[in-house]
């Protein structure tokens, strides 16, 4: 067990070994502009480049969480309350749990370095290549995946890091006096100078996501029509999701802020190149959002997850299949997997099967469903996802090991705690060489996503029992083993509840819902008789505010290279939260 090195502490952030996004505004030193341009071999190269960036290893003894994108994913989760873990000696995801850390440390760092880095592996594409005259499929594919990638990268970033009024009145008035409200991150595109990276102040929401929104249409054209066999490279399908999520955050933020709506719309035609958006309300944004996701649904050619695909011990969760739109696909020459060694991965992690992971009993960081979200949704209903964790009448019991979907003997399946996950397994049932159990690829995108965005759309735009007819033929259909799901909502609130305790099931693990969290400014609850999270983790936010800690912090060696952040930084969340030491 000396090979897994406890997490004491997070080394604060010094030196020149991290990246600022100013580094991302220069070429790169692989290939002369000259020599790509026009290549379609060398801009395929530089294509895969971003595609490697999203499984690159940035972690280490220090932070060994930071498994490129797949450990963000966990990350994302663990920043909520739908991700409890059994055993807390080894875990690498904690700090926001337990409310440590989370200001200028590394994970910080290694949070903004991943997205940067994949920001300029687009950027060295797209300013290296032109769209001028006929392009081949290929160039097609290539320019448009580095347009989609960069767009899913900003929106991730904006969506992190822009403070959102929080239940901590003191934190918010220090980011009132700090002048932070309505400010993401710089953009750093293909043409940014070094002098204009030094001097690149955290842009207004008004113009990133009227830049994303810029991307993700020349994505689309680019990709419209092209047949993608390797799923991690970006479809005109991904794109369309990625709209799809757009259109609902504005919608949320524009139904709860009206005055920013005012702001945008003032905004809308600015002239910085960047799309005009069109919209005059809310609803236009939750049309726009439920015409896309109805698209992809009726004519992408996707499917959900079937019960045999879900509930299957060598496939489940590490295979592509109908139902993933975009994927993370990791090998075994990954860096993710190659320098990070057996137990630094996504399957370490998550998967209690794997002997080389320290999910696995014998060190015992198994993680786990929210036992409230479990027992309230899943326990003595027909829905057959609730295999993909241990029922709590099943825990111990050997005869109940055939009911699960596990590599696990009988007897191995009977040490495991309740509640405790098996819904991701090792490549090929592999539980015991980690370059081939490791070396799986994971969903970024689903089609059941789109399923929820439709059922919210309608929600918010025809009324309650609209969304939840929706949801209710999506759940009935597709999740229960017969017609028996039949919750109800009597206004949008409850089934906002309903939509979310159903959205936190289908995609745990998969770090989808923390975006929802922000969004919808829901209670974050780990504190409550019959929890299963460690009492380290007892840290509650009420519903009505976002999570202090969900304002994530911007390195601090940022500021060393870019003098627009300086005394622009959201505050650090840990000195503002209050640890629950005793349920009442």
């Amino acid at each position: 067990m000396n090979k897994y090195i406890k997490p004491l502490g997070l080394m604060a952030i010094v030196g020149t070994m991290f990246t600022s996004c100013l580094d991302e505004t220069q070429p790169s030193s692989v290939a002369s502009e000259e020599q790509i341009a026009q290549s379609d071999v060398a801009v395929e190269a530089l294509s895969s480049a971003i595609v490697s960036q999203m499984t690159s290893f940035l972690g280490g003894a220090s932070d060994p969480g930071i498994v490129g994108y797949p450990g963000i994913m966990l990350w994302r989760d663990a920043m909520t309350d739908q991700f409890p873990i059994n055993d807390n000696t080894y875990d690498y995801y904690a700090y926001y749990a337990k409310g440590q850390f989370i200001g200028d440390y590394l994970t910080q760092c290694n949070f903004w370095r991943f997205y940067y880095g994949l920001i300029g592996n687009c950027n060295r594409l797209l300013r290296a290549s032109s769209t001028d005259g006929e392009l081949s499929a290929s160039m097609r594919a290539s320019i448009g995946n580095a347009y989609a990638y960069r767009a899913m990268a900003y929106l991730d970033l904006a969506r992190m890091y822009e403070y959102m009024p929080t239940s901590s009145d003191a934190m918010d008035d220090e980011a009132r006096k700090r002048g932070i409200f309505g400010l993401t991150v710089p953009i750093v595109s293909e043409n940014t100078t070094e002098a204009e990276g030094r001097n690149n102040p955290r842009a207004p929401f008004y113009t990133i996501y009227r830049f994303i929104m810029s991307d993700l249409n020349r994505a689309e054209d680019l990709l419209k029509g092209l047949k993608v066999t390797v799923h991690s490279n970006a479809s005109e399908w991904a794109v369309k999701g990625m709209k799809a999520r757009l259109w609902m955050e504005l919608g949320t933020r524009f139904e709860t802020y009206p005055a920013d709506l005012d702001t945008f719309r003032s905004h809308d035609k600015d002239n910085d190149g960047f799309a005009s958006l069109g919209i005059s309300s809310a609803n236009d944004c939750y049309q726009k959002a439920l015409t896309l996701a109805q698209e992809i649904i009726d004519n992408g050619g996707f499917r959900p997850m079937q019960r045999g695909e879900w509930l299957n011990k060598t496939t489940g969760f590490n295979t592509h299949n109908a139902a993933w739109i975009w994927d993370v696909i990791l090998t075994s020459n990954d860096s993710g997997i190659k320098n990070a060694g057996d137990w630094e991965s996504f399957i370490s992690y998550i998967c209690c099967e794997a002997t080389y992971g320290i999910a696995h009993k014998t060190y015992g960081a198994s993680r786990a469903i929210d036992a409230k979200l479990f027992d309230a949704h899943l326990s003595g209903t027909k829905d057959w996802r609730k295999f993909t964790w241990v029922d709590p009448n099943d825990a111990g019991v050997e005869d109940e090991y055939e009911s699960y979907a596990t590599l696990l003997s009988a007897e191995e399946f009977a040490d495991l705690k309740a509640y405790t996950s098996l819904k991701y397994h090792p490549n090929n049932g592999d539980t015991k060489q980690y370059t081939t159990g490791s070396a799986i690829t994971l969903p970024m995108m689903r089609v059941e996503e789109m399923y929820f965005i439709v059922a919210e759309a309608k929600a918010r735009l025809e009324g309650a029992a609209a969304g939840l007819n929706s949801l209710k033929e999506f759940i009935g259909n597709n999740r229960y083993s017969d017609a028996s799901y039949n919750p109800s909502a009597a206004s949008l609130d409850d089934f906002i509840t309903e939509m979310m305790a159903q959205k936190n099931i289908e995609f745990w693990g998969e770090g989808v819902t923390m975006w929802d969290y922000k969004r919808l400014r829901l209670a974050v609850t780990r504190a409550y008789r019959g929890t299963n999270h460690p009492t380290t983790n007892w840290i509650n936010a009420p519903a009505g505010k976002v999570a202090p800690w969900l304002n994530i912090y911007i390195t601090s060696f940022e500021d060393t290279r870019n003098n627009a952040i300086m005394g622009k930084n959201n505050p650090d969340a840990a000195p503002y939260l209050t640890k629950i030491d005793k349920i009442e």
